[in-house]
C-alpha cells in the first residue's frame, strides 16, 4: 500500500526568485520528518535545559529546529512556524516520533501546557526595544532575523539579543540603551555587507569590550513574552 505524504511546514518559500503565484510546499513521509525531529531534539535539549523552557515552549523550539533542518534555513514567518509546530505535534501524537529519555516532558504535559496557552504572566514591553538605527541603510534582500535590545531585570544592563538558527543569543551588557543600540547597528551593518568569520569574531570581541560585564539569560517568562511579540523585532537584511 502506498504511503500518504504529509504536507510539511505550511507555506515554505524556495528561493528569493520564485515566480509561482502560490508559495510551494514540501511533501515528506511522516517517518522521514520524524527523523528530522530526532535530530532537532539533540539541538534543542541544551537550550531547553539552560533556559528552563516549559513543555509548550520546548515543543515550539523543537518545531523551529525541525523546520530549520527540513528547509535548510531558519524562518521567522509565524504562519509556517505554527504549521510546523502543529505537524510535529501530530506526529508525536500518532506515534511516529517519541522523544528520547533526556527530553524533560511527556506528550500529556505538552498538550496541557499548549491548551493553557503560552502567555507571559507580565507585560515586559518596557524591558524591550526594537532596532533603532542612526543611519538609514536599505536592506539588501539577504533574508531576515529577529533582534533588539533588552534590559535584564537583575543586572539592569541592556543586552543585545538575536535569534539565529533557533536559539536566542545575547551579546554584551551595557549601562545605557543608546550604547546597546549602536552596537546592534554595527552587527546589522556587518551582516548586510558580509565578511569573513574572523572579521565577525573581531567585531564580537570589540562590541563585548564596550560592555560592563557578561550578558545573562533572561527569565523564562520574559522569553515567553518575547516569542509572543517576535514580529515586532524582525529586521530585513
Amino acid at each position: 500500500m502506498k504511503k500518504r505524504k504529509n504536507r510539511i511546514g505550511g507555506d515554505v518559500h524556495r528561493g528569493t526568485h520564485q515566480q509561482e503565484s502560490k508559495p510551494r510546499t514540501i511533501e515528506m513521509e511522516p517517518e522521514e520528518l520524524a527523523g528530522y525531529m530526532r535530530r532537532a531534539e539533540k539541538k534543542a535539549l541544551p537550550v531547553i535545559t539552560e533556559t528552563q523552557l516549559g513543555p509548550g515552549a520546548a515543543q515550539m523550539l523543537l518545531a523551529l529546529y525541525t523546520q530549520e533542518l527540513v528547509t535548510g534555513k531558519s524562518s521567522l514567518a509565524e504562519e509556517s512556524a505554527m504549521s510546523m509546530a502543529n505537524t510535529t505535534l501530530q506526529l508525536w501524537q500518532a506515534g511516529y516520533y517519541t522523544p528520547g529519555p533526556a527530553y524533560p516532558y511527556t506528550l500529556e504535559e505538552t498538550l496541557q501546557d499548549l491548551q493553557n496557552g503560552l502567555k507571559a504572566k507580565r507585560d515586559y514591553a518596557a524591558f524591550f526595544q526594537p532596532f533603532s538605527p542612526v543611519k538609514a541603510e536599505m536592506p539588501r534582500g539577504l533574508g531576515q532575523l529577529a533582534a533588539g535590545i533588552v534590559k535584564h531585570p537583575e543586572t539592569q544592563c541592556w543586552q543585545i539579543w538575536m535569534i539565529l538558527d533557533g536559539p536566542c543569543h545575547f551579546i554584551g551588557a551595557y549601562r545605557d540603551p543608546m550604547t546597546a543600540q549602536r552596537c546592534l547597528e554595527e552587527i546589522i551593518v556587518k551582516a548586510r555587507r558580509g565578511g569573513t568569520a574572523f572579521e565577525s569574531f573581531r567585531l564580537y570581541r570589540k562590541l563585548t569590550a564596550r560592555g560592563v560585564g557578561e550578558p545573562k539569560q533572561i527569565p523564562y517568562d520574559m522569553m515567553v513574552y518575547l516569542l509572543d511579540h517576535l514580529h515586532r523585532y524582525t529586521i530585513q537584511l
